[in-house]
């Protein structure tokens, strides 16, 4: 079984494995800041790339699990955040992401 495989086993199990809530860290870091360019490296269901969005963020939101990003993509939020946030599927442990400039980068750590 793959990464891909066991990720997406563990997403199917549950319409909404996370709490749905931004990461607390996240939030008392970003806060303050200008939006600008976000990447959200392993965003599992999008509840951060969600948050930075709703706040004018451009965000890159990649996840291992193509379960996850339906699950993020099944979010009810308005068109204008929805248009902020590229959704993508990636193996960031095979594969970098495209060549960007960021302002910020957010790391989920699955476990």
């Amino acid at each position: 079984m793959s990464d891909q495989d066991a990720w997406d086993a563990r997403y199917r199990s549950s319409k909404a494995f996370w709490s749905g809530d931004p990461n607390p860290q996240l939030v008392a870091e970003i806060s303050s800041l200008k939006p600008g360019r976000a990447l959200d490296a392993g965003c599992r269901e999008g509840a951060d790339a969600v948050w930075l969005a709703e706040r004018g963020w451009q965000v890159t939101a990649l996840d291992i699990s193509s379960v996850a990003l339906e699950h993020a993509r099944d979010v009810e939020i308005c068109d204008d955040v929805a248009r902020r946030i590229d959704w993508q599927h990636a193996d960031l442990t095979t594969q970098a992401p495209a060549k960007a400039s960021y302002d910020v980068a957010a790391v989920g750590l699955n476990g």
